[in-house]
């Protein structure tokens, strides 16, 4: 609903402006038309497109506040203080003043455009109209001149005394009659052109606004806005009235065409050269620094409803480290190369990898165990870091470049230690340029186990990836008999256009874009952990088995159910853990449209192609589970609705929940928005209207309760990942979480969604909050959660070569 209120305000933001243009030039115009005739026909359809164009402005309105009322008064106050507030008022004052002005016009012009009755037998003679009221008998043409006045005959019209009579007109049509001054002064009546051509200023500010909206807060730019409306109404006022008094003056001539065209020249020339600076100037302030301290990540704060800076103990991210003077139980070595690779599936990439695979090497620890990795860089020339996706690591191990740590450069290495502080499925990635090194490769699972657990049965990591496969044709073989099918035939998954990288989207498990087959014994426990390593959501199938969802983000659900027929969507950058029995038949996994391996992922609308995600198609990638002599021919896929975490699982107690009193309240819109970053002109992804590094940090203090409510009013998902801690679900579209608690870390909002989510600000540090989309977050969707007192040393930006998107 919220989705397709704001598409709706957006297409009748132009529209708006479209009719109320056209309206605003048909009153200018009105009073200069040739004759009386003419005038009147222009009246009358002036007067029906500004009727129109009063409905288009009802509906404009009534948009706008439809849309604060679907997604709450802070998802919809620009559209309502910036449009519908400012048109209703204009709208009023076009049907209290143009319309019965428009009215008197029509009426005025029937009787003017009516010639005199002639006697019977003879021709009616022209009206002379040129003299004004009291008439001199001659006659004004189209062109300005006046013809001689002729004299009646035969006692039919006046003639000099004396004269004889006067051979009578020949036949034939009357000279239309021009129009009269007072006609023209009704038509150039303020009360008339006024209001019209101010409601066309209002439509196309009120159509910038909404392209473009201002950021939070609004009161400054509302007043500055109904203040610039008062000063264009008055000079719109004052010039009227002086074009008024010139266009009933009894001499008044049309100009002639080349002049006519002087003012729209000067017009559209006046326009084109301001619309040119304005861009330059928005091109201009749009540009990233070359460097960006502590200070630019956060230069201004929300504080959520909460106290101020100020009183906390001035700490260094660099400070809060993992342990350093501990002998690590675990250690690691995660080496970034730079090179072609090969998938299983026979696929070449231009990869980035960690230890020479794709993805990189599977990582297991123990919670409350110190790790380490030690990071080497061999040869990426982007740099790398590691962030650990949905691990509470202390905030100088987070690995976000230029916020908490420099890059590693080539030739160099870092070292990470921490304690994972819960068991789960989670998964690591470069946060160094990310939306194009984590496409090429430099991402992995992490599994964090309990204590003393010894996995039974079958205990399985699926991460799901689109390659970009720079040669299509190197694929090695085609889809297996009975796997759904679908893909290109030369084998691979879903086939897309250019993805900007030199290849081909294919969706992966692992890195197989073809089926694999597992061989399991009836009876077996099996867990399968399914990792999505992409932007978009994507869609699975468990087909052949009741199952069980056990985990979502690394958080165990309590006390889950069976589900049977029920698809799962996982959002980019998330995890769901599936646990079922071996059954003696066959258990088929695959994907269901894949929005991150099709050309909807490229368009303008992005993951969601209205929530198809990918069309439905069912990807060649899959994992087939069996046992001995069951055959290999899969399940069809499933076609039920999708599994829904809200009300899921049983209920137990949490540490805070709807009903908690919060220390902070902070309110996020997702939204569009036309205009430039970094100096490039394009649909942005904002914050409350902001991009970064201009979207306010949220300002906290250790120990804070925090609510944050989140509305997606884009045209795309946005999965919203916050670094660093987790969040609970407390409501979606207003119905409250029932089941068990939700616990996640990467929530995807999707279009037309509200969220409200809580979490305890209990890590402190200067915390990364994007979404995970990363073409998202590269194009300026990221802001950053900040503790009082906390600073960080690093810089990001062209000059420091670190790049955290």
């Amino acid at each position: 609903m919220v989705e397709n209120l704001f598409e709706q305000n957006l297409l009748w933001a132009v529209l708006a402006a479209v009719f109320w243009g056209y309206a605003a030039r048909g009153a200018r115009t009105l009073a200069t038309r040739r004759t009386a005739r003419s005038l009147r026909r222009r009246a009358r359809l002036g007067l029906v497109l500004v009727c129109v164009s009063l409905l288009v402005l009802a509906l404009r309105v009534g948009l706008a506040v439809a849309l604060a009322a679907a997604a709450g008064w802070r998802g919809g106050a620009d559209f309502v203080l910036f449009a519908a507030v400012p048109l209703t008022v204009a709208g009023a004052a076009v049907a209290a003043l143009a319309i019965p002005a428009y009215v008197r016009v029509v009426r005025a012009s029937r009787s003017s455009a009516e010639p005199p009755a002639a006697p019977a037998g003879r021709p009616a003679e022209p009206v002379a109209v040129g003299a004004g009221a009291a008439g001199t008998g001659a006659e004004a043409t189209g062109s300005g001149h006046r013809a001689e006045a002729r004299p009646g005959a035969d006692g039919t019209g006046p003639g000099p005394a004396g004269a004889g009579p006067l051979p009578p007109y020949p036949a034939g049509p009357a000279a239309p009659p021009l129009a009269p001054p007072d006609l023209r002064r009704a038509a150039a009546d303020p009360r008339l052109v006024v209001p019209v051509r101010a409601c066309f200023a209002v439509a196309l500010v009120a159509g910038v606004l909404t392209l473009h909206p201002p950021t939070p807060t609004y009161t400054a730019p509302f007043v500055l806005e109904l203040a610039l409306f008062a000063a264009v109404a008055g000079a719109l006022l004052l010039f009227q009235q002086r074009r008024r008094a010139e266009l009933a003056a009894a001499g008044w001539t049309r100009p002639s065409r080349a002049r006519r065209l002087v003012r729209p020249t000067a017009l559209l020339t006046s326009v084109a050269l301001l619309s040119t600076a304005g861009c330059s100037l928005m091109w201009q302030e749009s540009r990233l620094p070359d460097t960006l301290g502590s200070a630019q990540h956060a230069h201004t704060f929300d504080l959520g409803g909460g106290a101020a800076a100020g009183g906390s103990p001035m700490r260094d991210v660099a400070t809060l480290t993992g342990p350093r003077d501990e002998r690590p139980t675990r250690s690691f070595t995660l080496t970034a190369t730079s090179g072609t690779m090969t998938l299983a599936s026979g696929e070449k990439i231009r990869a980035l990898a960690f230890n020479g695979s794709l993805p990189g090497p599977e990582l297991r620890m123990v919670r409350g165990e110190l790790t380490e990795v030690v990071l080497i860089n061999r040869n990426v020339k982007e740099g790398v870091t590691v962030h650990w996706h949905g691990v509470d690591v202390p905030n100088a191990e987070d690995g976000v470049a230029g916020v908490t740590q420099d890059a590693v450069r080539p030739g160099e290495r870092h070292v990470y230690r921490f304690r994972p502080p819960r068991a789960g499925t989670f998964w690591y990635h470069s946060h160094q340029q990310s939306s194009t090194v984590v496409t090429r490769g430099l991402f992995g699972a992490l599994v964090v186990e309990e204590p003393g657990a010894r996995p039974q049965g079958v205990d399985r990591t699926v991460v799901a990836h689109a390659w970009p496969v720079t040669d299509a044709k190197g694929a090695s073989g085609g889809a297996s008999e009975g796997d759904g099918g679908g893909g290109p035939p030369h084998g691979g998954g879903a086939l897309s256009g250019e993805n900007g990288l030199g290849g081909l989207l294919r969706t992966a498990l692992g890195d197989d874009t073809r089926r694999r087959t597992q061989q399991v014994a009836a009876g077996t426990p099996v867990r399968l952990r399914l990792v999505n390593a992409d932007n978009c959501p994507r869609t699975y199938s468990l087909a052949g088995t009741p199952f069980k969802v056990a985990a979502i983000d690394g958080n165990d659900v309590n006390a889950p159910s069976e589900l049977n027929d029920r698809r799962l969507r996982i959002a980019g950058g998330g995890r769901m853990d599936v646990t079922f029995v071996q059954p003696a038949t066959p258990v088929h996994l695959t994907v269901i449209g894949d929005a991150n391996a099709s050309s909807a992922s490229h368009s303008f609308e992005g993951c969601g192609e209205d929530g198809a995600y990918g069309a439905g198609r069912l990807e060649t990638a899959s994992l087939l589970l069996a046992p001995a002599g069951a055959g290999t021919t899969a399940p069809p896929a499933v076609d039920g609705p999708l599994f829904d975490p809200l009300h899921y699982g049983g209920p137990t107690t949490t540490p805070f929940g709807p009903d908690s009193r919060y220390d902070r309240d902070f309110h996020l819109v997702l939204g569009n928005s036309v205009g430039f970053f970094d100096g490039r002109p394009m649909m942005l992804w904002t914050v409350n209207n902001a991009v970064y590094p201009d979207i306010p940090a949220l300002m906290v203090k250790e120990g804070d309760l925090v609510r944050v409510s989140l509305v997606n009013r884009s045209l795309d998902d946005h999965p919203m990942h916050l670094h660093g801690h987790r969040l609970l679900v407390l409501s979606r579209d207003d119905e409250k979480a029932t089941g068990s608690p939700w616990w996640t870390d990467t929530l995807n909002v999707a279009p037309g969604e509200r969220y409200e989510v809580a979490f305890r600000a209990d890590n402190p540090g200067v915390w990364m909050d994007h979404c995970h989309n990363l073409d998202h977050a590269r194009d300026g969707m990221v802001l950053h959660l900040a503790y009082d007192g906390v600073t960080s040393p690093f810089h990001s930006g062209r000059a420091s070569g670190n790049q955290p998107e």
